[in-house]
């Protein structure tokens, strides 16, 4: 049996994360008509094609207003702009942005300048380095995290969303907005600024030498091989706290550098340990 959430639900972005969602909910009855847009019309294309979309529909007013849920699955500067100005009273938005604190102001903004539309911040910790509705597949979100950062006075909204993710196999936590965007500038932006760091190291020494990579420079060559686009602008709307992790690597690599040139055995065996001791916990 069919146990319909949203009658009409409006994504904005095919790609792996949106498209995956959209799959998702029409795999599991979920949602009852699908419209969305791409700002690419081959990606457009191919979500028609692999009924990520019902139904292309511009992403205008009156299209807006007959939809239960609006999903922004764009990257996070569009979507901080898009919030900013606003959506028909009373919608339901919710957006898939690895950054929240930017887009939490933009709606505040756009509240204090008349606008009554309510919104639930998301952001399902899932993907790959592929991109595109090619790439997206139903399943995705199975286990995966979901951090959900409440605006205020918005339970009813937040349960709606979190019930959403719930029905997809996802394990929903809330999370201060401001706690979000540290521990992700940490955990996930700096990784992939160090693997662009990395490989970049390398072909600057001499190109050639990335065909003699093992497994460790070919992790960090399919990190780096992620989005360009998204992660600039993750980086950006991100930068006060990324610049401090990324200053932070810098100082561990420092201690790194000093061991090395003393010769010091002993001690980088005990620093290597520390850190292979909490990968075995992770296990």
């Amino acid at each position: 049996m069919k146990d319909i959430l949203f009658e009409r639900v409006y994504l904005l972005g095919t790609g792996l994360i949106g498209g995956s969602l959209a799959l998702d909910l029409r795999e599991r009855g979920l949602v009852g008509r699908l419209l969305g847009s791409d700002v690419d019309p081959v990606a457009q294309a191919q979500a028609l094609e692999l009924g990520i979309l019902d139904e292309e529909a511009p992403f205008d007013e009156d299209t807006l207003a007959g939809c239960d849920l609006i999903i922004l699955s764009v990257p996070v500067v569009a979507i901080e702009s898009i919030i900013r100005s606003g959506f028909p009273p009373q919608a339901l938005i919710t957006d898939v942005g690895s950054v929240k604190l930017p887009l939490i102001k933009a709606f505040r903004e756009s509240v204090d300048s008349g606008s009554s539309y309510r919104y639930v911040p998301g952001h399902p910790i899932a993907g790959d380095e592929k991109s595109g509705p090619t790439a997206a597949r139903a399943g995705l979100f199975k286990g995966a995290r979901v951090i959900i950062t409440p605006v205020e006075d918005n339970d009813d909204d937040v349960e709606v969303i979190a019930h959403m993710w719930q029905r997809v196999g996802s394990v929903v936590e809330v999370m201060d907005p401001e706690l979000h965007d540290e521990l992700f500038a940490w955990v996930s932006h700096l990784p992939h600024m160090a693997a662009y760091g990395i490989v970049d190291s390398v072909l600057k020494k001499d190109e050639s030498w990335v065909s003699f990579s093992g497994g460790g420079l070919r992790d960090y060559t399919r990190i780096a091989s992620s989005n360009p686009a998204m992660w600039a602008d993750i980086a950006i709307s991100n930068r006060k706290y990324l610049l401090r992790a990324v200053k932070d690597l810098g100082v561990r690599l420092g201690e790194i550098e000093e061991l090395i040139s003393a010769g010091d055995r002993e001690d980088l065996v005990e620093f290597f340990e520390k850190i292979a001791k909490i990968r075995r916990k992770m296990k």
